[in-house]
């Protein structure tokens, strides 16, 4: 679905034939910015405003501010530590904590998250991996002429992750059904 170095995908949506672009990433957005410090007297269970973190537990979520927010929507955040390059597209407004990237653009936000996460990501620092703005705003990537393929290519994602997250938490309620039976069962 993504191009390769001859700037052309091996697969494509009927209708689109230009060849694909490979552009910096910084080049390409309005904005890359680190989550900053949150103000944990603010950090509530529940609100408008989501809090993310570098966390891939939870979809990231470590809380909400119920009337602020640092990053509009639709915007795409990237881990920017320890598994780092991992991005999401983000649907609200929200507030990015100290190790996670925000990217806010033009592009459609699913087709960004799944452009980046092709990408292979690689540490040049010796300890824990991190990954910087400087380093993401670098990532060579190939990007449609026109916005339009990009936004069939987001919503092909976007419906293939929701079917998913669907699929999987039918499989969670089955196997949760499963375990309350063996234990009624085999007492």
């Amino acid at each position: 679905m993504f191009a390769d170095e001859t700037g052309y995908p091996a697969l494509r949506f009927k209708g689109f034939t230009a060849k694909w672009e490979q552009r910096k990433l910084g080049e390409t957005v309005v904005n890359i910015v680190a989550g900053g410090d949150i103000n944990k007297a603010e950090l509530l269970s529940k609100g408008k405003y989501p809090v993310y973190a570098n966390a891939l537990t939870n979809n990231g979520i470590v809380g909400y501010y119920a009337s602020q927010y640092r990053i509009a929507a639709p915007a795409v955040t990237v881990t920017g530590r320890g598994d780092i390059g991992i991005a999401k597209a983000r649907d609200i407004n929200f507030t990015p904590v100290v190790r996670l990237l925000a990217i806010s653009s033009q592009h459609n936000n699913y087709f960004l998250e799944n452009l980046i996460n092709t990408h292979r990501s690689f540490a040049e620092s010796t300890g824990v991996p991190q990954l910087t703005v400087p380093q993401l705003s670098n990532y060579k990537l190939y990007f449609p002429q026109k916005i339009n393929e990009e936004v069939f290519i987001g919503k092909l994602f976007k419906k293939m992750d929701h079917l998913t997250t669907l699929h999987q938490h039918k499989i969670d309620n089955l196997k949760r059904l499963k375990r309350a039976l063996l234990q009624k069962m085999f007492v």
